[in-house]
């Protein structure tokens, strides 16, 4: 059986942070990095195939619904209560449908996959192979993240007070309601209109490459009976839209255990995803997350367990399919003073922000990757194969 080699491994993430280099979706640069994966699956031997869907751009769409919003809102100040809460709905209604009705990009998945196709039983390894726009400010997007949604509830409620005549003085609420609302549509805006692109090494070239180099170990040696299945998804900056288009195309059986990779380049300590949000929780199997925690120790790491308040994983779609999906990464165990704030307000023992300083900017760069992480992420990775599909040990008659 071949071994893991990371300066394979390496050679693959110089091809995509350095040669491609920035890799946002829909753009020439994510276009050339899955036409390399492909490549490379098909060089193994794996059955390969891409997967194309559109989407819209996140940026562009935030910035669409800044000006919707605060144009909507500029006009209330003027309109009659019956006619503005009208008019809010109808904004509203638009806000929800601009997916469908904006212009769209293309992206894709590559999936790769060994063994038998039609087996029940399988496991797949996922990473994103997509960049993200280099962010403005982390402050700003907290500030936005946090103050958006509960904004327009109390706009939504206090236009209806209005129109129902149980709220007096409109100019002065309307006034107050503007104290943060117009900063959040001028952040939203401002958030998404940086024009460069990180080269995302770390996050994610590196969950890629370790996918790459696991994938011609295992070809090596097939499952006999199982289907080991390996899928660098696009678009997961933009909303996790290639893992939710292949979770909605069932291209995996149900019963598929899905491990994906992010972040595993740069750090120190090992972590286990074992849930996400706050108000809106997915928590990950923890028969999985158990499975996945002994394959880490088992390389000599010390894994701990992560509750990524802020941050979301393609692992999240299979979660809510009800398939069993975690996420492996390795990050920096930097003091965490908003991660102890959200763990002690909000019940959430092991919450954490990301502590990657340079993730989205234009420094996540392959100098920042550590060669052992590479390797010792590769180890996890197939013993979390054997582990779950030991009949591939099997494959050519012995023991």
């Amino acid at each position: 059986m071949a071994e893991f080699e990371p300066r394979r491994a390496f050679e693959h993430l110089d091809k995509l942070a350095y040669e491609i280099g920035p890799r946002l979706a829909g753009t020439r640069g994510d276009g050339m990095a899955a036409d390399y994966i492909r490549k490379q699956f098909e060089s193994y031997g794996l059955k390969t195939r891409v997967q194309e869907f559109e989407f819209v751009d996140r940026a562009v769409r935030a910035k669409v619904t800044a000006c919707i919003l605060a144009a909507a809102f500029i006009t209330f100040l003027f309109l009659p209560p019956e006619p503005s809460l009208l008019v809010w709905a109808l904004v509203l209604v638009v806000w929800r449908s601009l997916g469908w009705l904006m212009p769209k990009r293309k992206s894709q998945n590559v999936i790769g996959a060994l063994g038998e196709r039609e087996s029940k039983k399988g496991a797949a390894i996922t990473a994103h192979y997509d960049s993200a726009p280099c962010m403005v400010s982390y402050e700003l997007h907290l500030f936005v993240k946090f103050t958006f949604a509960p904004a327009l509830v109390f706009i939504t409620l206090a236009l209806a007070l209005r129109a129902f005549g149980l709220l007096s003085a409109w100019p002065v609420a309307w006034g107050i309601l503007a104290i943060v609302f117009m900063p959040v549509c001028v952040g939203m805006f401002v958030a998404a209109s940086s024009r460069r692109v990180s080269p995302g090494a770390d996050d994610n070239a590196s969950g890629v490459v370790v996918m790459l180099e696991a994938a011609r170990v295992a070809a090596e040696s097939p499952p006999a009976d199982a289907t080991l299945t390996f899928v660098a998804l696009g678009a997961e900056e933009q909303g996790l839209v290639g893992a939710r288009k292949l979770v909605a195309s069932k291209a995996l059986p149900k019963d598929t255990m899905v491990l994906n990779l992010d972040m595993v380049g740069a750090g120190s300590q090992a972590y286990v995803i074992e849930g996400n949000g706050v108000f809106r929780r997915r928590r990950t199997s923890p028969e999985l997350n158990e499975r996945l925690a002994n394959c880490v120790k088992s390389v000599g790491l010390n894994p701990k367990f992560w509750w990524a308040a802020l941050a979301g994983y393609d692992h999240i779609p299979f979660v809510r399919a009800k398939m069993r999906a975690t996420t492996f990464s390795i990050n920096a165990p930097d003091q965490d003073k908003l991660g102890n704030f959200i763990a002690r307000a909000f019940a959430l023992p092991n919450a954490k922000t990301i502590g990657y300083p340079h993730i989205h900017t234009l420094e996540d760069t392959p100098e920042r990757i550590e060669l052992t992480n590479i390797e010792r992420s590769g180890a996890v990775v197939l013993e979390f194969i054997k582990t779950i599909l030991p009949a591939r040990q099997n494959s050519d008659g012995g023991g």
